[in-house]
């Protein structure tokens, strides 16, 4: 066997969606551009658009982890003229005018395409891949370039050294030079602040939980003597790099190591003095906040005994307390605030720049953490007690307590998962703009107002978009209101002032929104108010007779038609108001129903027939109201239709199911739908005469309210009919109505949670600018009231409201897709939030917040699987047409499983199968939908019940089959989007592996279940892997599995054996991996002899696997006898299993016949044997822990395979002649993964739309994915 190199070029990375490692802001012709490190690219987003303006390659084979972007230098051009940027120890510097260009592309020779495509192939990715570069000598940490000098950097490495370096005056070259450091601690952390030309501060956070802040002299001349020891200026004999170094404050009392230290700028107090700060976090989970200002009158050399100190033990991290040894209590070094907030470990802190401070303002911390949150402080800074200086020296304080307080503002969850990995910010006058890149690929931009700025209504325009900034808030009690409005029309006061509700007190009842800046309320006395929002807010009353007045004392309901902005009110006598601002400030009386009105239901609302609904002009044309009113203790329910003139035309009585009581309705597609309060929905049709009969029944929850019904909208005449309902249980459903001569069906399409619940409230579409339209809803996670966009999966609006179980009312704002207004009532207070854009800017979209586990692919859609127990489901764009960050984007998540994920497989189009810990396993059902508002159905439609005595084992793999197919298993003829069968008919047989190493084979239907077929166990090794290989008697598989100990083994039957000492027979054991088998393919061929399986297996032992496995044809059958099984054959003792003990040489094939030997022992025909096996060792540096083979090629003889490892390489292979005797191995490619702790790997068919649609490319047309801590797309040539 050879194992020979070819030429590279097969593999080419596609798209990319990774931890977001480094973020800067660049202000470029007075715009606000962020640069985003992801891998070893830098994408370039305009933050005011915001779009993706372009990315370029920085490094090869090393992801970014930092970003520097200068100050303008003094007296040079308005912007920097390069950036800093390192990773690892490799440090590049880039000229802005590469990015400009990808900005704004400036012809050359009349191409106006000069950017490219931003793939390797343009000019400016081989200037950014060619800029000046340099190697550290050590790993980097921080960089800053001069902001005097753009051509002089500092690095600051992982042992607490300080490189120069310099730019060369062409800008193409970059050399370091020299290396200053007072000791060589281990550092975590690092922090610059350039405070002179020639004088850089350094705030260096140890492993072992000390920071030391010390000032690095650049200009400062080294000379040696004969020894090689430094001699600084005064003659003092110094080690070579620590001349020019000064040490001013070692600080300790962090609990574990510091990974995160910020210095801040002199921020000038009130008192006139300046006084600098510095903010460290550690794994100790707390924020602290030190004094490192310098004093004029502190005695020079303050802390001489620290250097000979840490150049001995501190620079193992042993020792005593630098603190306690050498006497620094008395210093100003101590720490003046701390406050414990996040969850887990805080990776970073920054102080905002207060600008001009004053007392009243309190300085603004910002820490971000593993448990991806960002989290606000705030700093109070006490200066009435005198002079920083006296009020801040901590010698003169006795108490182990921090004189000031560090007090917790507000916590951002803007990530999935964990992590926060990196942050920029930036002050733009009146606000703070801060980015948060996570280990989920997102960009996170929040908006900061200025402590100097108040927030009002009429606010100017922020610099992110054009609306107002996010949240306003407004309290309004009753007596308030009352007070307010009796001010503004003193005609009326004598009157409504005489009137009172019995006990006295009042209170707000209901209230509804009319259109997005008009609120009606009605209070328990029968007043009503209107409220109007524009610049600002304006209140009336709105003056009744005291006929109404009393008619709406104790209880209204109120809601309101926004298609018509008509409100109506139903009374407790039964009586129905209707208020339209147009018609004049009065209430008219439509309606007399016979008891208390408990519901108004507007169905006119729900009307939608097409995909683009009426535009504006048509709403306000539309004078048809249908209403439908419910009373109290009534089986009937009313629908009243209504004239342009508000008068009841129409009335319409509804006999409804015993017991069910209606909470909501809608009109969809020609049917009348009730949702009831214990989980029911009922679809009613209309019959000639104008009456209404019940068609169907469901029972969709048990006593869970359905609060909304929702009509989605068809493309065509002949699209489906589907409906959405959401309920009190958390879940949102869609439905397909299904009207055919014979039957009338509502089948389940799709069900699953949002991420917030279980109170979901209401659902609507929102129409964009596009023309297209989103699903929202909207509920209550915790305190918070949430907007969700289904269709974006994103976040709306997240307001601080209390919590659910409260009267509100809310409504969105006409033209802005983030716009939102609230009203809740909370502790007898009327609270309003009118929200005009989202709590964050999701300016990158991301995924899993953990390492993806599974990966599985079906057509167009790909299933990934990850420690954060969710399953997202992604839809790939097509090959060759690149769609930017859309080539990867996120259709749905479903959270259901409680551990990580495992395994996922797709059966075809109709069901994806998920395994994880604790046994859990779900079959999800799943429908391609014919909308493009949500492309996909899923629901879960059975969870695995044969689950052990203790429940608590992995099932680490699986496979599934129909067992109505006739294709072979393990060849390439699935056909993802073949016409499916009907699910009722499908009988699936799932066999899993185990992690107690049991092998369990089940039939699966959707009607049955799941029922057992057999059980089998192997040795006390875990299995990991699993391949069907073939059936026998139609249900029972013969399986290949792999195991913890290097084995494959085959099990001809799953059938459970009678005896326990049986469940060895049938087995055929290999060994072919020192350890853990981690990876496995399979294809399969049939030759003239019987059927050939390739077997390719990734280890432990960084070795790839290769094993051909032949199944003879029955006929010509020759009896193997047990002696030579082994020897010639490859046919392995059976009972010499791994951790068995051997009691006699037996073999017993149980799928045929014995034959007696001559001499009376039994002989058999063996099923399997193993024709060849063979390993690749070192085919990679670590575990190889995903693995494909990509194609079958010369008829079947040869094969390419791709492979990834925990080495972050993916490689290629060609596998020659793998059938015959001397197969050999060719490298073909070899390439840098930005994928760290690879999981999984997958080989994608790529698909073609148009008439061809499900049909794949079998010409060398597969695509590669890689998936561990983020996941690539790689396209195989």
């Amino acid at each position: 066997m050879s194992h020979e190199a070819a030429p590279p070029g097969r593999l080419r990375r596609e798209h990319v969606l990774n931890p977001i490692t480094a973020l800067a802001f660049l202000t470029l012709r007075d715009k606000q551009y962020l640069l985003a490190a992801e891998d070893t690219d830098i994408k370039i987003y305009d933050v005011a658009a915001p779009r993706l303006c372009g990315k370029f390659p920085v490094f090869q084979g090393q992801s970014i982890h930092g970003i520097s972007v200068p100050t303008a230098p003094e007296n040079g051009p308005g912007s920097p003229l390069q950036i800093l940027i390192w990773g690892g120890h490799a440090v590049k510097i880039l000229l802005i005018r590469i990015v400009e260009e990808l900005i704004c592309p400036s012809p050359k020779n009349g191409d106006d395409s000069v950017h490219g495509d931003f793939l390797g192939e343009s000019t400016l990715v081989g200037t950014a891949l060619s800029a000046p570069e340099a190697v550290a000598p050590d790993w980097i940490f921080d960089g800053r370039i001069s902001p005097f000098d753009d051509s002089h950097i500092v690095l600051l490495t992982a042992h607490n050294e300080v490189i120069q370096g310099h730019v060369s005056a062409d800008r193409k070259a970059l050399t370091l030079g020299q290396v200053q450091s007072p000791s060589r601690p281990i550092l975590y952390s690092g922090n610059f602040f350039w405070v002179e030309r020639d004088c850089v501060l350094v705030a260096a956070g140890t492993v072992f939980g000390e920071i030391v802040v010390w000032k690095c002299h650049l200009g400062t001349n080294i000379n040696t003597d004969n020894h090689g020891n430094g001699v600084s200026q005064d003659g003092t004999l110094e080690r070579r790099e620590a001349v020019g170094c000064e040490v001013l404050f070692v600080f300790s009392g962090h609990e574990g190591s510091i990974f995160g230290v910020h210095i801040s700028p002199e921020i000038l107090t009130s008192s006139g003095e300046t006084i600098r700060l510095l903010a460290s976090c550690s794994d100790d989970r707390t924020v602290r906040i030190w004094d490192i200002t310098e004093w004029k009158d502190e005695p020079a050399n303050r802390n001489n005994g620290y250097e000979t100190q840490i150049s001995d033990a501190r620079q193992t991290g042993f020792g005593d307390s630098i603190v306690g040894s050498i006497g620094l209590v008395n210093s100003h070094s101590r720490c003046i605030a701390m406050a414990m907030g996040h969850i887990s470990r805080i990776w970073q802190v920054e102080i905002r720049d207060p600008g001009p401070f004053s007392r009243r303002d309190p300085i603004e911390i910002y820490s971000f953490g593993e448990d991806a949150t960002m989290q606000k402080w705030h700093l109070e800074l006490d200066t009435s007690l005198g002079a920083p200086s006296k009020a801040l020296n901590m010698g003169v304080s006795n108490s182990d307590q921090p004189p000031l307080k560090l007090s917790h503002h507000e916590t951002f969850s803007n990530h999935s998962g964990k992590q926060i990995w990196s942050h920029a910010m930036i002050s733009n006058g009146k606000s703070l703009l801060i980015a948060t890149g996570g280990g989920d690929g997102k960009i996170a931009l929040v908006e900061m107002d200025s402590n100097h700025t108040p927030r009002d209504l009429g606010d100017a325009t922020d610099s992110v978009g054009r609306y107002p900034r996010s949240v306003q808030q407004i309290e309004v009690s009753p007596i308030t209101l009352i007070e307010k409005c009796q001010s503004q029309n003193s005609e009326t006061t004598a009157a409504i002032s005489s009137f009172k509700h019995g006990n006295g007190k009042e209170m707000f009842q209901s209230f509804t929104f009319i259109t997005d800046n008009k609120l009606l309320i009605t209070t328990r006395s029968g007043r009503l108010f209107l409220g109007t929002f524009d610049a600002g807010t304006d209140w009336k009353e709105i003056v009744t007779p005291d006929t109404t007045r009393t008619a709406m004392q104790s209880y209204t309901i109120l809601k309101s038609s926004r298609r018509s902005s008509t409100a109506f009110i139903g009374a407790l006598s039964g009586e129905l108001f209707y208020y339209h601002e147009a018609s004049g400030d009065s209430l008219f009386s439509i309606h007399k129903a016979e008891r208390k009105i408990t519901e108004i239901i507007f169905l006119s609302d729900t009307i939608v027939s097409s995909l683009h609904t009426p535009s504006d002009r048509d709403r306000e044309t539309y004078a048809h109201i249908e209403l439908l009113i419910t009373v109290y203790g009534s089986s009937r329910a009313e629908i009243l239709d209504l004239d342009q003139s508000r008068i009841v035309i129409r009335r319409t009585e509804i006999i409804v199911p015993d017991g069910f009581i209606v909470t909501t309705a809608a009109r969809c597609h020609g049917y009348l739908i009730l949702g009831s309060r214990n989980g029911g929905i009922t679809v009613f049709d209309r019959k000639i005469n104008g009456d209404y009969s019940a068609l169907l029944t469901i029972e969709v929850t048990v006593g869970d309210k359905i609060t909304s019904i929702l009509p989605l909208p068809r493309s065509s005449e002949h699209s489906p009919l589907y409906f959405l309902t959401t309920s009190r249980d958390g879940k949102y459903r869609i439905y397909e109505i299904l009207n055919t001569i014979d039957t009338f069906q509502v089948l389940l399409l799709h069900e699953t949670k949002p991420p917030f619940g279980p109170m979901i409230e209401e659902s609507w579409l929102f129409d964009k600018q596009d023309g297209t339209q989103d699903i929202m809803l909207c509920g209550f996670r915790s305190r918070y009231f949430i907007v969700w966009n289904v269709t974006q999966q994103r976040e709306v609006a997240m307001i601080d409201c209390g919590g659910g179980h409260r009267v509100f009312d809310q409504i969105q704002i006409a033209g802005n897709p983030e716009g939102v207004r609230f009203v809740c009532t909370k502790a007898s207070q009327m609270k309003i939030f009118s929200q005009t854009r989202a709590p964050h800017l999701p300016l990158k979209t991301g995924g899993h917040g953990r390492e993806i586990k599974a990966v599985s692919a079906s057509g167009r859609y790909v299933a990934t699987g990850a420690e954060d127990t969710v399953i997202r489901i992604w839809q790939l764009g097509e090959k060759n047409k690149p769609q930017g960050e859309q080539q990867l984007r996120c259709v749905l998540a479903l959270e259901k499983h409680n551990t990580g994920i495992q395994k996922l497989k797709w059966f075809k189009n109709q069901y994806l199968f998920s395994s994880g810990g604790n046994e859990e396993f779900y079959a999800w059902r799943i429908t391609p939908l014919e909308s493009d508002i949500c492309p996909l159905g899923v629901v879960c439609e059975a969870v695995f019940p044969d689950r052990s005595e203790v429940g608590d084992l992995r099932i680490t793999d699986f496979d599934v089959y129909n067992l109505d197919e006739d294709a072979g298993i393990g060849d390439e003829a699935e056909n993802i989007d073949a016409a499916p069968k009907s699910r009722a008919e499908l009988k699936l047989c799932i066999t899993m592996s185990l992690s107690n190493s049991t092998v369990q084979s089940y039939l699966y239907s959707a009607q049955d279940g799941f029922r057992l077929l057999g059980r089998r166990t192997y040795t006390g090794a875990c299995l990991t892997q699993l391949r069907y290989l073939t059936f026998k008697d139609r249900y029972y598989p013969q399986v290949l599995t792999a195991a913890t100990d290097g084995h494959l083994a085959v099990f001809s039957d799953v059938r459970t054996p009678e005896r326990e000492k049986e469940d060895s027979v049938g087995t055929l054991v290999t060994k072919l991996h020192q350890s853990t088998i981690k990876s496995l393919d399979m294809r399969s061929i049939a030759t003239e002899t019987g059927t050939s399986y390739l077997v390719v297996t990734g280890g432990d032992d960084d070795a790839i696997g290769v094993l051909h496995l032949c199944s003879p044809s029955l006929t010509p059958s020759k009896p193997i006898s047990i002696q030579q099984s082994v020897a010639d054959s490859g046919l392995l003792n059976a009972s010499a299993l791994p951790g068995r003990r051997s009691t006699s040489p037996s073999f017993t094939d149980a799928t045929h016949p014995s034959q007696p030997s001559p001499n009376g022992q039994k002989q058999v025909s063996p099923q399997y044997e193993i024709r060849n096996k063979f390993i690749v060792r070192s085919a990679h540096a670590a575990a190889v822990t995903g693995l494909g083979i990509v194609r079958l090629e010369n008829e079947g003889r040869d094969a390419v395979i791709v492979t990834t490892s925990n080495d972050q390489r993916v490689k290629t292979w060609r596998l020659v002649g793998w059938q015959s005797t001397s197969p050999r191995v060719h490298l073909l490619d070899n390439r840098y993964s930005g994928v760290a702790d690879a999981g999984d790997l997958e080989v994608v068919r790529s698909w073609y739309g148009g008439e061809d649609e499900g049909l794949p490319d079998r010409e060398n047309d597969e695509r590669v994915l890689v998936a561990g801590v983020g996941i690539e797309v790689w396209d195989v040539s």
